[in-house]
C-alpha cells in the first residue's frame, strides 16, 4: 500500500465514521484519537473486508446516505458486526470484539480483543460529549461546576 492509498483510505475511514457516529471528520479528528483507532481497526480486519468498508465511502454525505448506512452498513452480516464495533470505538475509546460468529466466518485477529485503546481514548470518547458530561476522574469540571446549568445537548435547539 503506498502512501496516497493509505491517505486515501484513512479519509475513507474518517467519511463512513463520521456517518455512523453523526460526528463530522472534524470533530472525529479533533478527538486526537483517529489515527489510533485507524491502525486498530487495520490490524483487526481482513484486507478484503476492510476494502469493502471503505468502499461505500464515496457516496455518503449524499442524497441517500441513510439507506447506505442501514443497509449496507448496520444490516449486512459482515460489516454490521464491523460498524457496530467501529461505533462503539468512538463513543467510549474501547475496541468491542467481533462476535465469535462473525469471527468463525470472517476469520479472528489476535488484536480482536476487549482493550481500552489509551487513556486518551477514554478522554476523548464521544459518548461524554454527546450525554454533556465529563469522563471521570480524566477531565474534571473543575470547583462549584455542580451550581451551573448543564451545557445543552447536542443537536438541542435553542
Amino acid at each position: 500500500m503506498t502512501i496516497h492509498d493509505e491517505t486515501h483510505d484513512f479519509q475513507g475511514f474518517l467519511i463512513v465514521s463520521a456517518a455512523l457516529t453523526g460526528y463530522d471528520s472534524a470533530e472525529l479528528q479533533g478527538t486526537g484519537c483517529a489515527k489510533e483507532y485507524w491502525h486498530q481497526f487495520r490490524q483487526v480486519l481482513p484486507k478484503e473486508i476492510l476494502t469493502e468498508f471503505l468502499s461505500f465511502a464515496p457516496a455518503l454525505g449524499k442524497k441517500h446516505e441513510d439507506k447506505i448506512i442501514r443497509q449496507s452498513y448496520l444490516s449486512d452480516r459482515c460489516l454490521g458486526p464491523v460498524s457496530r464495533s467501529l461505533i462503539q470505538l468512538w463513543y467510549t475509546g474501547q475496541w468491542v470484539p467481533f462476535p465469535q460468529e462473525w469471527r468463525e466466518n470472517y476469520g479472528a485477529s489476535r488484536f480482536d480483543v476487549v482493550k481500552i485503546i489509551s487513556t486518551r481514548a477514554y478522554k476523548e470518547g464521544l459518548v461524554w460529549d454527546a450525554i454533556g458530561a465529563h469522563p471521570q476522574g480524566a477531565k474534571q469540571q473543575g470547583f462549584g461546576a455542580w451550581s451551573l446549568e448543564p451545557p445543552k445537548q447536542r443537536g438541542a435547539g435553542e
